[in-house]
């Protein structure tokens, strides 16, 4: 599941940047720059509060986390609520190369890999994230992480 997930998840990046660099390459390296900032922030600031630090959780980043940063405060952890507007970073990630690839499509002509790089990211925030989150990862999860009533619509 780990590597699925992972994968899935690279996926997005991968498009994303296709489509930016297809912009330029200050673009494509900002838009590089944004994610590497934004898995940053989440290694820091939620993998080293959660109670799978240093073990495998659904995404593999409770090992990878304890390897760079100390261990934080999982209570602090669990009693933050997720809302929407704590996804709008991560949503992000997916409608910045959605807007530049239509900008693209319409200024240079039609290109079935920017397309594809363009619809990709939707369905998987649209889809796989449902799945992803709320029957894979999160359904399993009722130790600590405050996504989990978000992802799933249920008190833990």
């Amino acid at each position: 599941m780990v590597v699925v997930i992972n994968i899935l998840t690279l996926a997005v990046y991968v498009a994303g940047a296709y489509i930016m660099f297809k912009l330029s390459l200050i673009t494509g390296i900002l838009y590089v720059i944004f994610i590497l900032v934004l898995e940053f922030q989440l290694y820091k600031n939620a993998c080293t509060r959660c109670c799978y630090y240093g073990k495998m959780c659904a995404f593999g980043k409770g090992i990878i986390v304890s390897l760079f940063f100390k261990k934080g405060d999982p209570k602090k952890f669990a009693e933050k609520e997720i809302s929407f507007k704590d996804l709008i970073p991560q949503l992000l990630i997916a409608l910045i190369p959605l807007t530049v690839g239509v900008a693209l499509l319409v200024s240079r002509g039609f290109d079935l890999l920017i397309l594809l790089a363009m619809i990709y990211p939707v369905f998987s925030w649209v889809c796989l994230n449902q799945i992803i989150y709320g029957k894979l990862a999160c359904k399993h999860c009722s130790i600590c992480c405050p996504a989990l009533n978000f992802f799933t619509k249920k008190k833990k």
